[in-house]
């Protein structure tokens, strides 16, 4: 985890995701039948890849894929905020805008029985699914940050990190023939939006 500079405070971000600025227990009591909250950062590079970071062996879920992202803390300022620290904390990248909301790529096939996110749903803007434990929403959103080239991950929590491109999420494969396991499908699916996302940036631009 990195420990110098302090993850960013300051960073831009649209008024569509002022929804996401309250508090945590705020928010929760704002949006039923919402009990925990979990934050995810999604980043592109200039060449349209994202970031992917591998679980660690020892960890729930071992060495299956995800962006960056975890529980929001009763501290955090709000769902964006968390996300923001997750990403310095996990990937030691700073923000410099928060851009948008990724919500899940709709694919004709029907989303698959997955054991970690029972029900998906997309509610509040947000992926809500039933654990054991209660209901989940999990916010991810779109990050750009300062630079891509400084990724650090926290070793007890990740071993590796990958720049993916669209057809190795679509085929759940790298281009070296390894296996890219998502940690689920909804985070597969997320993945997938954010790159559809950035190909409508990209073509709004040219």
């Amino acid at each position: 985890m990195p420990t110098s500079p302090s993850p960013p405070l300051s960073y831009t971000q649209p008024s569509s995701l002022e929804a996401f600025a309250s508090t945590p227990d705020v928010f929760r009591a704002a949006h039923p039948p919402i009990e925990h909250l979990i934050a995810g950062a999604l980043v592109t590079n200039p060449q349209g890849q994202v970031l992917l970071l591998r679980r660690a062996a020892h960890d729930s879920w071992p060495l299956l894929w995800e962006v960056p992202g975890g529980c929001v803390d009763d501290s955090d300022h709000g769902l964006v905020a968390a996300a923001v620290r997750e990403l310095w904390e996990e990937a030691g990248l700073r923000a410099k805008a928060v851009k948008a909301v990724v919500g899940i790529a709709p694919i004709a096939e029907p989303m698959p029985d997955d054991p970690l996110e029972k029900d998906l749903e997309v509610l509040y803007d947000m992926l809500v699914f039933r654990a054991d434990d209660g209901v989940w929403g999990k916010l991810t959103v779109w990050v750009e940050v300062e630079s891509c080239d400084e990724v650090k991950i926290d070793e007890n929590e990740h071993v590796e990190f990958a720049w993916v491109t669209e057809e190795e999420a679509l085929q759940n494969k790298f281009k070296d023939g390894k296996k890219l396991e998502f940690v689920s499908e909804g985070v597969k699916r997320n993945v997938l939006e954010g790159f559809r996302l950035w190909k409508e940036e990209n073509e709004a631009s040219k």
